[in-house]
């Protein structure tokens, strides 16, 4: 614990131009008689650090030096820097962060003014998912079971037991795919719909083989799909397709025809649709059709209601 903790602060004096023994100790957790006990290791291993006094000075370390990182090239640096950006602003675990900090000294040429950026802290994740993901990392290391308590999208709530098996973002959300011990199906998990998750003390009921059961488990969803044809004028063409995406199947002066796949269940597709309102048209299935009718008449029922008027 020691020596990562003196390694995390040689990379965080090295990724600054000057630190303060207050802030050192504040973000690793320690006093700052440790910290000063930490940097004198330092300093007799032979990094050349200085400290300066006074209310702007602290410890610095001479921007010559650099540990080893000519394996990797500019254009490597700045991608995988990137990518550690980009985890960092939806995953909030202190090792990314960590990570991080050493990553970027050793790409000596790394550019502050990067012309790519990636920003997805609108869709930060709170305590309870960065909780919920380190429990599950830690039983997939162990190759444990996990319980939990799951609402799905019907707002049905059940108790969960799974061999948790891989743990990852998508569709602006986390996610663990694993075997449910009670209908014996594999299936993915949406993490901020897990409440109360506990590690068990039971090991896996069996071996899998990860790379291929996903594989299988994301081919059988994209058969499920439903392939909706919609009509929709020229003016919101631009919008349709960044949302919706799809094929172009036919266009004429005014109006484009396009086929779109989605999961039936979709709530996030199905909402976009309704909100283009009646500048998309649905040709088909008439199935799909009914349910935006029925969305409809429901939402009017509710607003005349609870109409003052």
């Amino acid at each position: 614990m020691k020596f990562e903790r003196i390694l995390g602060i040689l990379f965080y004096i090295l990724n600054r131009d000057r630190v303060s023994a207050n802030t050192l100790a504040k973000y690793f957790g320690v006093s700052r008689r440790t910290i000063l006990r930490d940097v004198d290791t330092l300093s007799l291993a032979g990094i050349p650090i200085y400290s300066e006094i006074g209310s702007k000075g602290g410890y610095s370390i001479n921007r010559e030096y650099k540990l080893n990182g000519k394996i990797i090239n500019k254009t490597n640096s700045q991608y995988i820097l990137l990518a550690l950006e980009s985890l960092k602003s939806i995953y909030g675990e202190k090792e990314v962060h960590e990570t991080y900090e050493k990553v970027k000294h050793i790409f000596s040429n790394y550019d502050e003014n990067k012309p790519l950026e990636l920003d997805f802290s609108v869709v930060n994740e709170n305590i309870d998912v960065i909780e919920s993901i380190s429990i599950l990392k830690n039983a997939i290391k162990n190759k444990s079971s996990v319980s939990f308590d799951y609402t799905n999208i019907k707002n049905e709530c059940k108790k969960i037991k799974i061999d948790p098996l891989h743990v990852f973002y998508k569709w602006y959300g986390w996610y663990v795919f694993g075997y449910n011990y009670y209908n014996k199906k594999f299936r993915m998990y949406k993490i901020i719909r897990m409440k109360n998750s506990k590690q068990n003390n039971d090991n896996w009921i069996q071996s899998y083989n990860i790379k291929e059961l996903m594989e299988e488990h994301e081919k059988n969803r994209n058969n499920n799909n439903i392939v909706i044809k919609l009509r929709y004028r020229r003016e919101v063409q631009t919008l349709v397709e960044e949302y919706l995406k799809g094929i172009i199947v036919n266009e004429t002066e005014n109006e484009i025809t396009s086929e779109v796949a989605i999961k039936e269940d979709d709530f996030i597709l199905f909402s976009i649709i309704l909100g283009f309102g009646n500048k998309i048209k649905i040709i088909s299935p008439a199935s799909f059709s009914a349910k935006i009718k029925f969305h409809l008449e429901k939402t009017l029922e509710n607003i005349s209601r609870n109409s003052d008027i």
